[in-house]
């Protein structure tokens, strides 16, 4: 154990008194920038790759076959009498576009 923390205080992690040099040079920030960058791109695809793979060989995401279910008749009753209902309606509505309304004018 104390010879790991020995080769971790041994690692310079910093730069003139900056974590990996950062803020000392514009062109060494640039390439800490580009280099995590290109790190974090490469990291972020083959997480892709790897979700994808275990997707398409089904070991997670697993989704359960439904057993396939009887064809439900159709049912020309229900039918008939929604058909009938909206016949109706439209009647009514006719009846009351046709009637003309004997309303008082309560001004006079």
């Amino acid at each position: 154990m104390e010879n790991l923390k020995k080769s971790f205080k041994k690692i310079n992690w910093k730069v003139n008194g900056r974590l990996f040099g950062f803020g000392t040079n514009p062109e060494i920030d640039w390439k800490i920038i580009f280099i995590s960058t290109i790190v974090l791109a490469t990291a972020v695809i083959l997480l892709s790759i790897f979700i994808f793979i275990k997707i398409d060989k089904g070991e997670i995401f697993v989704v359960k076959k439904q057993v396939e279910e009887a064809e439900e008749t159709f049912d020309v009753a229900v039918l008939r009498n929604t058909v009938s209902y909206y016949q109706d309606k439209a009647l009514q509505f006719e009846r009351i576009k046709n009637t003309k309304l004997s309303a008082v004018d309560p001004s006079l």
